[in-house]
């Protein structure tokens, strides 16, 4: 049986980079990565300063 290579659920949904993961643990490194991503484009002039993203913090 597969287990949340974070928590250690055996409710495993989903698969990031081969690694099982359960909805919430999946989520919250769905959420930092698009973060990051947001912070990077901001910082390249893609997006306008009006998105804060700075500010994120996870619950």
């Amino acid at each position: 049986m597969l287990k949340c290579g974070a928590c250690g659920s055996t409710r495993v949904t989903v698969l990031i980079n081969g690694k099982p993961y359960c909805t919430y643990c999946g989520a919250k490194i769905l959420r930092t990565h698009l973060v990051r991503t947001l912070i990077n484009m901001k910082r390249e002039g893609l997006i306008t300063s009006i998105v804060n993203v700075e500010g994120y913090a996870d619950p």
